[in-house]
């Protein structure tokens, strides 16, 4: 009885109410084991997801980037996690593409500002001149909030 239990009309936002329960407690990991165990042991596994063919999995990749930017400081998140977020704005599918922008404004105010300048801001203009509405939205949003138009 219970294998045919249909979660999604008892909470059609499951997915993501998982997604956002594990991304909290991904934070919380970290901040009791510390930005070198991150580092080691979570961060390369999250950044291996972005390759991944479901683009479910590669938009995981940007949530998670986002939490653990927060408690793994500038440097880890400039030479490790930047990288892999600014090529996903090259990812096919929009989705990932205009949560790519949503990333870089998250994790924005953690840069210095010459890699806001020279790295993050020519990939939000490009992301302006995206096919679709919602990446060029969300791509101009973070260039306004991050002050780099």
């Amino acid at each position: 009885m219970c294998s045919s239990f249909n979660l999604s009309g008892v909470f059609p936002h499951a997915v993501y109410a998982i997604r956002e329960a594990a991304t909290s407690n991904l934070k919380k990991l970290v901040e009791k084991f510390g930005k070198d165990w991150a580092h080691a042991t979570i961060i390369p596994k999250v950044l291996a997801m972005s390759n991944d063919p479901n683009y479910l999995h590669r938009m995981t990749t940007l949530f998670c980037i986002n939490v653990l930017s927060e408690v793994c400081g500038q440097e880890i998140t400039t030479k490790h996690m930047l990288p892999t977020v600014l090529r996903m704005a090259g990812d096919a599918v929009a989705n990932v593409r205009f949560n790519v922008a949503k990333s870089l404004q998250k994790i924005g105010p953690i840069l210095d500002n010459g890699t806001l300048q020279n790295e993050v801001k020519p990939v939000l203009e490009k992301l302006t001149q995206d096919p679709d509405v919602d990446v060029k939205y969300f791509a101009q949003e973070a260039l306004t909030v991050l002050a780099l138009v």
